[in-house]
Protein backbone atom coordinates (compact mmCIF):
# COMPACT_ATOMS: atom_id res chain seq x y z
CA UNK A 1 0.00 0.00 0.00
CA UNK A 2 1.16 3.50 -0.86
CA UNK A 3 0.28 6.37 0.47
CA UNK A 4 0.08 9.60 -1.60
CA UNK A 5 -0.53 13.07 -0.69
CA UNK A 6 -3.53 15.09 -1.97
CA UNK A 7 -4.38 18.73 -1.90
CA UNK A 8 -7.69 19.39 -0.76
CA UNK A 9 -9.50 22.98 -0.74
CA UNK A 10 -10.99 24.23 2.14
CA UNK A 11 -12.73 27.28 3.22
CA UNK A 12 -10.06 28.43 5.09
CA UNK A 13 -7.29 27.69 2.46
CA UNK A 14 -5.50 24.91 0.85
CA UNK A 15 -4.28 21.51 3.12
CA UNK A 16 -3.08 18.48 2.01
CA UNK A 17 -3.99 14.54 3.49
CA UNK A 18 -2.38 11.65 3.11
CA UNK A 19 -4.16 9.05 0.96
CA UNK A 20 -4.70 5.54 2.14
CA UNK A 21 -3.65 6.54 6.00
CA UNK A 22 -6.87 4.79 7.71
CA UNK A 23 -5.82 1.64 6.07
CA UNK A 24 -2.01 1.40 7.12
CA UNK A 25 -3.16 2.37 10.62
CA UNK A 26 -5.07 -0.10 10.94
CA UNK A 27 -2.47 -2.63 9.90
CA UNK A 28 0.27 -1.18 12.51
CA UNK A 29 -2.45 -1.75 15.13
CA UNK A 30 -3.31 -5.54 14.60
CA UNK A 31 0.70 -6.23 14.04
CA UNK A 32 1.06 -4.74 17.71
CA UNK A 33 -2.11 -6.11 18.98
CA UNK A 34 -0.87 -9.57 17.95
CA UNK A 35 2.55 -9.16 19.13
CA UNK A 36 1.07 -8.06 22.09
CA UNK A 37 -0.79 -11.68 22.68
CA UNK A 38 2.05 -13.90 21.23
CA UNK A 39 4.40 -11.86 24.43
CA UNK A 40 1.54 -12.62 26.59
CA UNK A 41 1.22 -16.11 25.61
CA UNK A 42 4.43 -16.66 25.98
CA UNK A 43 5.63 -14.19 28.88
CA UNK A 44 7.23 -17.22 31.05
CA UNK A 45 9.44 -18.18 28.07
CA UNK A 46 10.26 -14.69 27.68
CA UNK A 47 10.72 -13.61 31.00
CA UNK A 48 13.32 -16.94 31.55
CA UNK A 49 15.17 -16.77 28.73
CA UNK A 50 15.69 -12.70 29.73
CA UNK A 51 16.66 -13.68 33.46
CA UNK A 52 20.22 -14.75 34.23
CA UNK A 53 21.29 -17.78 35.83
CA UNK A 54 22.63 -21.42 35.96
CA UNK A 55 21.06 -24.72 34.01
CA UNK A 56 20.80 -27.96 35.56
CA UNK A 57 19.53 -31.28 34.33
CA UNK A 58 18.18 -34.57 36.11
CA UNK A 59 16.93 -37.48 35.00
CA UNK A 60 13.33 -39.03 36.20
CA UNK A 61 12.03 -42.66 35.52
CA UNK A 62 8.97 -41.19 33.84
CA UNK A 63 7.90 -37.82 32.78
CA UNK A 64 5.08 -37.10 35.77
CA UNK A 65 2.93 -33.96 35.14
CA UNK A 66 6.12 -31.66 34.63
CA UNK A 67 5.41 -28.39 32.09
CA UNK A 68 7.83 -26.18 30.74
CA UNK A 69 8.51 -22.66 32.21
CA UNK A 70 5.47 -23.75 34.35
CA UNK A 71 6.53 -26.21 37.23
CA UNK A 72 8.89 -24.10 39.25
CA UNK A 73 12.27 -25.76 41.40
CA UNK A 74 12.05 -25.44 44.88
CA UNK A 75 14.94 -25.83 47.21
CA UNK A 76 13.94 -25.51 51.09
CA UNK A 77 10.27 -24.56 50.04
CA UNK A 78 11.61 -21.81 48.50
CA UNK A 79 11.52 -21.00 44.67
CA UNK A 80 14.95 -20.86 42.53
CA UNK A 81 14.00 -21.24 39.33
CA UNK A 82 11.83 -22.98 36.74
CA UNK A 83 11.81 -25.92 34.34
CA UNK A 84 12.64 -24.88 30.86
CA UNK A 85 12.78 -28.06 29.20
CA UNK A 86 11.12 -32.05 28.90
CA UNK A 87 12.84 -34.47 27.20
CA UNK A 88 11.61 -38.05 27.07
CA UNK A 89 14.04 -40.90 26.20
CA UNK A 90 12.23 -44.12 24.34
CA UNK A 91 13.11 -46.34 27.49
CA UNK A 92 10.95 -43.78 29.05
CA UNK A 93 13.50 -41.60 30.92
CA UNK A 94 13.06 -38.27 31.02
CA UNK A 95 15.34 -35.42 30.90
CA UNK A 96 14.47 -32.11 32.62
CA UNK A 97 16.52 -29.11 32.53
CA UNK A 98 16.22 -26.22 35.03
CA UNK A 99 17.21 -22.62 35.29
CA UNK A 100 18.23 -22.17 38.64
CA UNK A 101 18.91 -18.45 40.43
CA UNK A 102 22.40 -16.95 39.95
CA UNK A 103 24.31 -18.25 43.27
CA UNK A 104 22.14 -21.65 43.69
CA UNK A 105 24.05 -24.27 42.20
CA UNK A 106 27.23 -23.21 44.84
CA UNK A 107 24.82 -24.35 48.06
CA UNK A 108 23.44 -27.69 46.52
CA UNK A 109 26.46 -29.74 47.26
CA UNK A 110 28.59 -32.27 45.55
CA UNK A 111 25.85 -34.43 44.95
CA UNK A 112 22.09 -33.02 45.28
CA UNK A 113 18.81 -35.19 45.36
CA UNK A 114 15.44 -34.16 43.31
CA UNK A 115 12.32 -35.37 43.97
CA UNK A 116 9.44 -34.20 41.33
CA UNK A 117 6.38 -33.28 44.56
CA UNK A 118 3.18 -32.60 44.46
CA UNK A 119 1.63 -28.46 45.81
CA UNK A 120 -1.20 -30.35 47.15
CA UNK A 121 -2.09 -33.95 49.10
CA UNK A 122 -4.65 -34.41 46.04
CA UNK A 123 -2.34 -33.51 43.21
CA UNK A 124 -2.14 -30.10 41.74
CA UNK A 125 0.45 -28.53 40.35
CA UNK A 126 3.85 -30.34 40.27
CA UNK A 127 7.20 -29.29 41.01
CA UNK A 128 10.71 -30.18 41.47
CA UNK A 129 11.93 -30.67 45.32
CA UNK A 130 16.10 -30.15 45.36
CA UNK A 131 18.05 -31.18 48.15
CA UNK A 132 21.56 -30.59 49.36
CA UNK A 133 23.65 -33.36 49.86
CA UNK A 134 27.64 -34.06 49.15
CA UNK A 135 31.09 -32.87 51.24
CA UNK A 136 33.14 -30.76 49.12
CA UNK A 137 33.91 -30.54 45.48
CA UNK A 138 31.55 -29.54 43.20
CA UNK A 139 28.13 -30.05 41.98
CA UNK A 140 28.76 -31.54 38.49
CA UNK A 141 25.37 -29.46 36.85
CA UNK A 142 23.49 -33.11 36.46
CA UNK A 143 21.36 -35.28 38.80
CA UNK A 144 21.30 -38.64 37.88
CA UNK A 145 18.81 -41.33 37.67
CA UNK A 146 19.94 -42.93 41.04
CA UNK A 147 19.23 -39.92 42.75
CA UNK A 148 15.89 -38.95 42.07
CA UNK A 149 12.31 -39.80 42.83
CA UNK A 150 8.92 -39.65 41.81
CA UNK A 151 5.40 -39.62 43.75
CA UNK A 152 3.45 -42.25 44.29
CA UNK A 153 -0.36 -41.72 43.88
CA UNK A 154 -3.29 -42.84 45.92
CA UNK A 155 -4.97 -44.72 43.47
CA UNK A 156 -1.47 -46.59 42.79
CA UNK A 157 -1.44 -48.15 46.10
CA UNK A 158 -5.25 -49.15 46.19
CA UNK A 159 -4.72 -50.63 42.64
CA UNK A 160 -2.89 -53.69 43.96
CA UNK A 161 -5.89 -54.58 47.19
CA UNK A 162 -8.43 -56.71 46.37
CA UNK A 163 -12.05 -56.48 46.69
CA UNK A 164 -11.72 -57.96 50.27
CA UNK A 165 -9.25 -55.87 51.40
CA UNK A 166 -11.04 -52.86 50.31
CA UNK A 167 -14.32 -54.08 51.85
CA UNK A 168 -12.31 -54.75 54.69
CA UNK A 169 -10.98 -50.89 54.68
CA UNK A 170 -14.19 -49.79 54.99
CA UNK A 171 -15.12 -51.84 57.44
CA UNK A 172 -11.89 -50.46 59.88
CA UNK A 173 -13.32 -46.71 58.73
CA UNK A 174 -16.15 -47.30 59.93
CA UNK A 175 -15.33 -48.76 63.12
CA UNK A 176 -13.26 -45.98 63.74
CA UNK A 177 -15.81 -43.33 63.10
CA UNK A 178 -17.73 -45.40 66.09
CA UNK A 179 -14.85 -45.36 68.17
CA UNK A 180 -14.71 -41.61 67.51
CA UNK A 181 -18.46 -41.00 68.20
CA UNK A 182 -18.00 -42.92 71.56
CA UNK A 183 -15.76 -40.66 73.30
CA UNK A 184 -12.40 -41.59 71.24
CA UNK A 185 -12.61 -37.39 70.41
CA UNK A 186 -11.79 -36.16 73.67
CA UNK A 187 -9.32 -39.35 74.04
CA UNK A 188 -7.23 -37.74 70.64
CA UNK A 189 -8.07 -34.51 71.94
CA UNK A 190 -5.91 -35.23 75.04
CA UNK A 191 -3.63 -37.39 72.72
CA UNK A 192 -2.88 -33.71 71.34
CA UNK A 193 -3.13 -31.78 74.36
CA UNK A 194 -0.37 -34.18 75.95
CA UNK A 195 1.81 -34.78 72.51
CA UNK A 196 4.00 -30.70 72.77
CA UNK A 197 5.55 -31.99 75.77
CA UNK A 198 6.30 -35.71 74.34
CA UNK A 199 7.48 -34.57 71.10
CA UNK A 200 10.30 -32.47 73.09
CA UNK A 201 12.02 -35.29 74.37
CA UNK A 202 11.01 -37.50 71.32
CA UNK A 203 12.99 -35.09 69.18
CA UNK A 204 16.38 -35.63 71.13
CA UNK A 205 15.73 -39.11 70.91
CA UNK A 206 15.16 -38.81 66.70
CA UNK A 207 18.28 -36.49 66.61
CA UNK A 208 20.00 -39.16 68.60
CA UNK A 209 19.13 -41.58 65.85
CA UNK A 210 20.99 -39.68 63.46
CA UNK A 211 24.26 -40.89 64.65
CA UNK A 212 26.99 -38.59 65.53
CA UNK A 213 27.52 -38.38 61.33
CA UNK A 214 23.88 -37.57 60.00
CA UNK A 215 25.03 -38.05 56.42
CA UNK A 216 26.31 -41.45 57.04
CA UNK A 217 25.08 -42.79 60.42
CA UNK A 218 21.25 -42.94 59.91
CA UNK A 219 21.86 -43.92 55.90
CA UNK A 220 23.74 -46.84 56.96
CA UNK A 221 20.48 -47.79 59.80
CA UNK A 222 18.22 -47.87 56.95
CA UNK A 223 20.40 -49.66 54.63
CA UNK A 224 20.96 -52.76 57.75
CA UNK A 225 17.02 -52.48 58.62
CA UNK A 226 16.83 -52.86 54.70
CA UNK A 227 18.66 -56.56 54.68
CA UNK A 228 17.32 -57.44 57.88
CA UNK A 229 13.75 -57.36 56.66
CA UNK A 230 14.83 -58.85 53.55
CA UNK A 231 16.38 -61.73 55.30
CA UNK A 232 13.65 -61.76 57.73
CA UNK A 233 11.23 -62.65 54.57
CA UNK A 234 13.26 -64.49 52.43
CA UNK A 235 11.69 -67.87 53.32
CA UNK A 236 8.09 -68.59 52.61
CA UNK A 237 5.98 -68.62 55.80
CA UNK A 238 8.92 -67.11 57.61
CA UNK A 239 7.06 -63.96 58.82
CA UNK A 240 3.58 -66.14 59.93
CA UNK A 241 6.10 -68.25 62.20
CA UNK A 242 7.86 -65.15 63.69
CA UNK A 243 4.26 -63.37 64.52
CA UNK A 244 2.84 -66.53 65.93
CA UNK A 245 5.73 -66.69 67.92
CA UNK A 246 4.78 -62.79 69.07
CA UNK A 247 2.26 -64.09 69.94
CA UNK A 248 3.41 -66.61 72.62
CA UNK A 249 5.93 -63.86 73.70
CA UNK A 250 2.60 -61.45 74.15
CA UNK A 251 1.03 -64.33 76.03
CA UNK A 252 4.00 -64.84 78.24
CA UNK A 253 4.28 -60.99 78.86
CA UNK A 254 0.58 -60.65 79.93
CA UNK A 255 0.84 -64.13 82.05
CA UNK A 256 3.54 -62.34 83.78
CA UNK A 257 2.19 -58.83 83.45
CA UNK A 258 2.83 -58.17 87.30
CA UNK A 259 6.38 -58.70 87.99
CA UNK A 260 6.75 -57.22 84.44
CA UNK A 261 4.45 -53.83 85.40
CA UNK A 262 6.97 -54.07 88.91
CA UNK A 263 9.94 -53.64 86.87
CA UNK A 264 8.98 -50.94 84.68
CA UNK A 265 8.03 -49.26 88.10
CA UNK A 266 12.09 -49.37 89.71
CA UNK A 267 13.04 -48.35 86.25
CA UNK A 268 13.45 -44.91 86.94
CA UNK A 269 14.86 -45.21 90.27
CA UNK A 270 17.41 -48.12 88.46
CA UNK A 271 18.21 -45.35 85.65
CA UNK A 272 18.99 -43.07 88.52
CA UNK A 273 21.19 -45.16 89.91
CA UNK A 274 22.97 -46.15 87.35
CA UNK A 275 23.07 -42.84 85.80
CA UNK A 276 24.98 -41.64 89.54
CA UNK A 277 27.07 -44.81 89.24
CA UNK A 278 28.31 -43.54 85.07
CA UNK A 279 29.11 -39.86 87.25
CA UNK A 280 31.41 -41.81 89.67
CA UNK A 281 33.02 -43.74 87.15
CA UNK A 282 33.42 -40.43 84.82
CA UNK A 283 37.17 -39.85 86.55
CA UNK A 284 38.72 -42.95 86.33
CA UNK A 285 37.35 -42.97 82.40
CA UNK A 286 39.30 -39.47 82.16
CA UNK A 287 42.12 -41.35 84.04
CA UNK A 288 42.29 -44.01 81.64
CA UNK A 289 41.92 -41.64 78.65
CA UNK A 290 45.10 -39.62 79.84
CA UNK A 291 47.08 -43.50 80.29
CA UNK A 292 45.76 -44.75 77.31
CA UNK A 293 48.13 -43.19 75.18
CA UNK A 294 51.46 -44.20 76.96
CA UNK A 295 50.09 -47.65 77.56
CA UNK A 296 50.02 -48.14 73.76
CA UNK A 297 53.89 -47.63 73.38
CA UNK A 298 53.94 -50.22 76.79
CA UNK A 299 51.90 -53.02 74.76
CA UNK A 300 54.56 -52.21 71.42
CA UNK A 301 56.80 -52.68 73.76
CA UNK A 302 55.12 -56.03 75.30
CA UNK A 303 54.58 -57.89 71.95
CA UNK A 304 58.26 -59.07 71.64
CA UNK A 305 58.10 -60.57 75.09
CA UNK A 306 54.72 -62.09 74.43
CA UNK A 307 56.10 -64.04 71.37
CA UNK A 308 58.87 -65.06 73.61
CA UNK A 309 56.07 -65.80 76.71
CA UNK A 310 53.93 -68.23 74.29
CA UNK A 311 56.60 -70.97 74.13
CA UNK A 312 57.44 -70.92 77.63
CA UNK A 313 54.09 -70.73 78.78
CA UNK A 314 53.72 -74.42 76.56
CA UNK A 315 56.91 -75.85 78.20
CA UNK A 316 55.67 -74.86 81.65
CA UNK A 317 52.22 -76.49 80.77
CA UNK A 318 53.39 -79.78 82.19
CA UNK A 319 55.38 -78.20 85.10
CA UNK A 320 52.03 -76.54 86.17
CA UNK A 321 49.69 -79.78 85.77
CA UNK A 322 52.38 -81.41 88.26
CA UNK A 323 52.27 -78.61 90.46
CA UNK A 324 48.80 -79.33 91.49
CA UNK A 325 49.89 -82.42 93.32
CA UNK A 326 52.44 -80.77 94.98
CA UNK A 327 49.76 -78.18 95.88
CA UNK A 328 48.11 -81.09 97.52
CA UNK A 329 50.80 -83.06 99.36
CA UNK A 330 51.96 -79.11 100.35
CA UNK A 331 48.17 -78.24 102.23
CA UNK A 332 48.73 -80.09 105.06
CA UNK A 333 51.90 -78.48 105.32
CA UNK A 334 50.40 -75.05 105.03
CA UNK A 335 47.86 -76.21 107.66
CA UNK A 336 50.28 -76.66 110.32
CA UNK A 337 52.39 -73.72 109.45
CA UNK A 338 48.96 -72.00 111.06
CA UNK A 339 49.90 -72.70 114.95
CA UNK A 340 53.61 -71.83 114.38
CA UNK A 341 52.79 -68.57 112.55
CA UNK A 342 50.53 -68.14 115.89
CA UNK A 343 53.61 -68.50 117.95
CA UNK A 344 55.95 -67.05 115.70
CA UNK A 345 53.66 -63.72 116.00
CA UNK A 346 53.50 -64.11 120.00
CA UNK A 347 57.33 -64.13 119.69
CA UNK A 348 57.56 -60.88 117.32
CA UNK A 349 55.13 -59.41 119.65
CA UNK A 350 58.06 -60.25 123.11
CA UNK A 351 60.15 -58.68 120.97
CA UNK A 352 58.61 -55.09 120.97
CA UNK A 353 59.46 -52.50 123.58
CA UNK A 354 62.43 -52.84 125.51
CA UNK A 355 64.24 -55.76 123.38
CA UNK A 356 64.15 -53.82 119.85
CA UNK A 357 64.84 -50.40 121.98
CA UNK A 358 68.01 -51.62 123.44
CA UNK A 359 69.34 -52.99 119.88
CA UNK A 360 68.30 -49.79 118.54
CA UNK A 361 69.78 -47.90 121.01
CA UNK A 362 73.12 -48.54 122.58
CA UNK A 363 74.04 -51.39 120.63
CA UNK A 364 74.00 -50.30 117.23
CA UNK A 365 75.78 -47.02 118.27
CA UNK A 366 78.48 -49.20 120.08
CA UNK A 367 78.69 -51.44 117.11
CA UNK A 368 78.87 -48.23 114.55
CA UNK A 369 81.11 -45.82 117.11
CA UNK A 370 84.99 -46.44 116.67
CA UNK A 371 87.88 -47.02 119.34
CA UNK A 372 90.14 -44.46 120.58
CA UNK A 373 91.93 -45.37 124.12
CA UNK A 374 92.34 -42.99 127.22
CA UNK A 375 94.65 -43.14 130.11
CA UNK A 376 97.08 -45.64 129.92
CA UNK A 377 95.72 -46.52 126.36
CA UNK A 378 96.12 -43.22 125.13
CA UNK A 379 97.08 -43.32 121.54
CA UNK A 380 95.50 -46.79 120.89
CA UNK A 381 92.88 -47.48 118.64
CA UNK A 382 91.50 -46.54 115.65
CA UNK A 383 88.64 -44.70 113.27
CA UNK A 384 87.54 -48.07 112.58
CA UNK A 385 84.06 -49.38 113.77
CA UNK A 386 83.31 -51.64 116.58
CA UNK A 387 81.54 -54.16 113.80
CA UNK A 388 84.33 -53.58 110.93
CA UNK A 389 87.07 -54.84 113.66
CA UNK A 390 85.13 -57.79 114.71
CA UNK A 391 84.05 -58.69 111.00
CA UNK A 392 87.78 -58.25 110.28
CA UNK A 393 89.11 -60.61 112.86
CA UNK A 394 86.32 -63.38 112.17
CA UNK A 395 88.03 -63.14 108.27
CA UNK A 396 91.48 -63.56 110.08
CA UNK A 397 90.25 -66.05 112.48
CA UNK A 398 88.71 -68.11 109.45
CA UNK A 399 92.04 -67.84 107.44
CA UNK A 400 93.82 -69.00 110.34
CA UNK A 401 91.71 -71.85 111.11
CA UNK A 402 90.96 -72.80 107.31
CA UNK A 403 93.00 -75.79 107.43
CA UNK A 404 92.31 -79.38 108.20
CA UNK A 405 93.87 -82.50 108.53
CA UNK A 406 92.50 -86.25 109.15
CA UNK A 407 93.39 -85.53 112.93
CA UNK A 408 91.05 -82.49 112.72
CA UNK A 409 91.24 -78.55 111.78
CA UNK A 410 94.39 -76.73 112.46
CA UNK A 411 95.57 -73.15 113.10
CA UNK A 412 98.42 -71.36 111.07
CA UNK A 413 100.11 -68.60 112.84
CA UNK A 414 102.80 -67.09 111.42
CA UNK A 415 105.61 -65.30 113.73
CA UNK A 416 107.26 -62.59 112.47
CA UNK A 417 111.18 -61.24 113.59
CA UNK A 418 111.69 -57.90 113.53
CA UNK A 419 114.35 -55.26 114.86
CA UNK A 420 112.11 -54.53 117.73
CA UNK A 421 110.31 -58.00 118.04
CA UNK A 422 112.13 -58.83 121.18
CA UNK A 423 111.23 -54.97 122.98
CA UNK A 424 107.74 -55.17 122.53
CA UNK A 425 106.66 -54.98 118.99
CA UNK A 426 105.85 -52.75 116.22
CA UNK A 427 103.05 -51.36 118.68
CA UNK A 428 104.53 -51.35 122.11
CA UNK A 429 108.10 -50.70 121.74
CA UNK A 430 110.57 -50.62 124.13
CA UNK A 431 114.10 -50.37 124.33
CA UNK A 432 116.97 -53.19 125.48
CA UNK A 433 117.43 -51.18 128.98
CA UNK A 434 113.57 -51.28 129.39
CA UNK A 435 113.45 -54.75 128.67
CA UNK A 436 116.50 -55.38 131.07
CA UNK A 437 115.12 -53.56 133.73
CA UNK A 438 111.71 -55.15 133.16
CA UNK A 439 113.53 -58.72 134.13
CA UNK A 440 115.23 -57.52 136.95
CA UNK A 441 118.71 -57.51 135.00
CA UNK A 442 119.54 -53.64 135.23
CA UNK A 443 118.57 -50.60 137.96
CA UNK A 444 116.38 -47.57 136.40
CA UNK A 445 118.71 -44.96 135.19
CA UNK A 446 118.77 -42.56 137.57
CA UNK A 447 120.92 -40.93 140.22
CA UNK A 448 123.37 -43.63 141.30
CA UNK A 449 125.21 -44.52 145.00
CA UNK A 450 128.64 -44.77 143.29
CA UNK A 451 128.65 -41.28 142.04
CA UNK A 452 132.22 -39.67 142.69
CA UNK A 453 132.15 -36.85 145.17
CA UNK A 454 132.25 -33.79 143.28
CA UNK A 455 131.06 -35.18 139.90
CA UNK A 456 126.62 -34.49 139.23
CA UNK A 457 124.65 -37.42 138.90
CA UNK A 458 124.54 -38.38 135.01
CA UNK A 459 121.13 -36.83 133.43
CA UNK A 460 117.95 -38.85 133.01
CA UNK A 461 117.90 -39.48 129.43
CA UNK A 462 114.48 -38.43 127.27
CA UNK A 463 112.19 -40.91 126.85
CA UNK A 464 112.87 -43.14 123.92
CA UNK A 465 110.17 -42.04 121.14
CA UNK A 466 108.16 -44.65 119.21
CA UNK A 467 109.52 -46.40 116.45
CA UNK A 468 107.55 -46.50 112.89
CA UNK A 469 106.88 -50.35 112.63
CA UNK A 470 108.59 -52.01 110.40
CA UNK A 471 105.59 -53.61 108.58
CA UNK A 472 102.85 -50.90 108.00
CA UNK A 473 99.55 -52.06 109.12
CA UNK A 474 97.32 -53.25 106.07
CA UNK A 475 94.01 -53.10 106.19
CA UNK A 476 91.46 -55.62 105.32
CA UNK A 477 88.13 -55.44 103.36
CA UNK A 478 85.51 -57.99 103.13
CA UNK A 479 86.08 -61.72 103.54
CA UNK A 480 89.56 -61.06 101.66
CA UNK A 481 92.65 -60.35 104.13
CA UNK A 482 95.67 -58.50 102.99
CA UNK A 483 98.91 -60.03 103.18
CA UNK A 484 100.26 -59.83 107.00
CA UNK A 485 96.33 -60.00 108.22
CA UNK A 486 97.35 -62.52 110.39
CA UNK A 487 100.37 -60.91 111.84
CA UNK A 488 98.17 -57.96 112.28
CA UNK A 489 96.00 -59.56 115.21
CA UNK A 490 99.30 -61.56 117.03
CA UNK A 491 100.91 -59.68 119.77
CA UNK A 492 103.72 -56.93 120.14
CA UNK A 493 106.04 -60.17 121.45
CA UNK A 494 104.85 -62.75 118.36
CA UNK A 495 106.09 -60.16 115.79
CA UNK A 496 102.58 -59.13 115.23
CA UNK A 497 102.24 -55.03 114.56
CA UNK A 498 98.71 -54.50 115.84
Amino acid sequence: MKLIPRKKQTEDGESSRWEGAPKALGVVMMILLVLAGVGAFMKDEIASILTPGDMITASFSRQYRLQPYKSVVKVAEVKVGEVTDIETADDGVTKVTMRLDHGVIEKLGSDPTAAIRPTLVVGGIYYIEITTAGRGGRFSGDIPLGRTTVPVELDQVLTPIDPSAQKGMQTAIKQVDATLQQGGKDAIRKLVDETPDTLRPASVVLNATRGTDPERDLPRLVAGLENFSADFTKRDGQLASNINGLHTLSATFAAARGPVAQSFASLPQTLRTTRAGMIDLQPTLDKLTDTAPDFRESARELDPFLEKLDPVLHRARPVVSDLRDVLEDAKPLVQDLVPTADKATDLLEDLRGPVLDRLNGPIIDALNSPWHGTGAYAGGGNDHKLYEEIAYFNAVTDQVWMHHGRNGGWGRLMAGIGGNTLTGGSQFPRTLEQDLEAGGLAKPIGPQDATPKGQKPAPTPPPHPNPPPLVPPQKSHGSQSAPGDANLLLPGGLGGNK
